[in-house]
């Protein structure tokens, strides 16, 4: 290669080929229209952001599992436990009016 055939010729480096494929550019600050913008560093892949909206609904269906299944225990206990609950206050509690009664009765003889 002779110094005539490299004039009118654009060399380009390899790196910037790519660069130019991949979009990406490794400059810490980008100038457009004579203005300076730092280079944003954090990137999101796509792949990241569905993981994380996939992470938050499993997360959501959990607690509407969890809470569901808190909710059919309670009811079973309840239906279990207060019945019986129930049955005893109201005994006790007509044994107490049965001795007013009588003892009520035995005051007016």
């Amino acid at each position: 290669m002779d110094s005539d055939s490299k004039d009118g010729k654009k060399i380009f480096d390899l790196t910037d080929i790519l660069e130019e494929k991949n979009g990406k550019n490794n400059q810490e600050v980008i100038l457009v229209d004579g203005r300076g913008y730092k280079k944003n560093v954090k990137v999101n892949n796509i792949h990241d952001i569905v993981n994380k909206v996939e992470e938050k609904q499993l997360e959501s269906q959990l607690n509407e599992e969890v809470i569901q299944k808190v909710t059919e225990i309670t009811e079973r206990i309840v239906r279990e436990i207060v019945p019986e609950i129930a049955e005893k206050i109201i005994r006790e509690e007509i044994e107490k009016l049965k001795k007013i009664s009588n003892s009520k009765l035995m005051t007016n003889d």
